[in-house]
């Protein structure tokens, strides 16, 4: 009996006003996943700080992200952004599930979240095919120098081998008409 009104509610259709959160589950649901997830990202950046620009680095054994943004490593604040920014889309999807509907007030922000991701993996893609177009291009051109040298060094002997035939056959010709 429970779960057919369980099931039964999951079916029934809501229109979005119907399915408002109240602010107090909103709050749990959404803001404070997202509060959480910031403070942990805080702290991890705190954390690089004090490792990073602030370690105990020595001419001997210098900081390997010097040139980087913050003297941090390379990526991290790339990375952090996308995590971020897929977490506030699963958060929002999570919400979308309990609210049927709010899918349409953040139309614009998954949109954006597709574009992110469709640019981001289109230029690494683009990144890895332009390499590997310069690679095949790099070895096409050692093969063909590899080509030019055997068929130098091959016309070079077949001269030298005529030269000579040439010369040994002259000279067979003069002593048979001498």
């Amino acid at each position: 009996m429970h779960s057919n009104f369980i099931i039964a509610q999951f079916v029934e259709q809501k229109t979005f006003a119907e399915s408002v959160l109240s602010s107090r589950e909103f709050l749990i649901y959404f803001y404070m996943p997202i509060m959480i997830w910031l403070v942990l990202v805080l702290i991890l950046f705190i954390l690089l700080f004090r490792k990073y620009p602030y370690g105990k680095w020595t001419p001997s054994n210098p900081n390997p992200s010097a040139g980087e943004t913050f003297e941090m490593p390379r990526g991290v604040f790339r990375g952090t952004l996308t995590l971020t920014l897929l977490f506030v889309v699963v958060i929002l999807e999570l919400v979308n599930i309990r609210m049927p509907g709010f899918e349409v007030e953040i139309r614009e922000f998954m949109t954006a979240f597709q574009m992110m991701v469709a640019f981001y993996f289109g230029s690494k893609v683009m990144h890895h095919v332009t390499s590997a177009d310069r690679d095949k291009t790099k070895v096409m051109a050692q093969e063909q120098t590899k080509q030019q040298e055997v068929l130098s060094t091959t016309t070079t002997t077949t001269q030298t081998v005529m030269e000579q035939g040439m010369g040994e056959q002259i000279e067979n010709d003069e002593e048979a008409a001498g």
